[in-house]
């Protein structure tokens, strides 16, 4: 009975090391999407980090707007549509890669279509 506990247990160990390493390896660092923008374009990605800049606009219903996020290594803006965060706000973003895009009349190379944001 003891062994089986063991075996139970080295079992659990190991599936619970898998999931919280895949955790960690979905995190991608801003600096590899700026380097390779046509590898990334169109792919969900997850980062993190610091938002630097802002811009929001008013809609009838809703606010929208873009953000510049800063994680040590690159920065990069990104679309929302539910409401643009705080200067200073740690943040975790997921998305999608998307370039080419005009936005309050500035050209911006690769930006992320916001899908979901956590505070950090």
């Amino acid at each position: 009975m003891k062994r089986i506990s063991l075996v139970i247990l080295a079992v659990l160990l190991a599936v619970g090391g898998l999931m919280v390493a895949g955790c960690k390896g979905d995190r991608i660092m801003i600096s590899k999407i700026l380097e390779r923008p046509d590898y990334y374009r169109d792919r969900d990605v997850v980062v993190a980090g610091r938002v630097t800049e802002t811009h929001a606009v008013n809609l009838f219903i809703a606010e929208a707007g873009a953000y510049q996020l800063d994680d040590g290594s690159g920065k990069i803006w990104v679309i929302t549509k539910t409401g643009v965060p705080e200067r200073g706000d740690e943040l975790g973003v997921k998305g999608r890669v998307d370039g080419g895009v005009k936005l309050f009349g500035e050209s911006f190379g690769s930006v992320i279509r916001e899908t979901e944001r956590r505070r950090n």
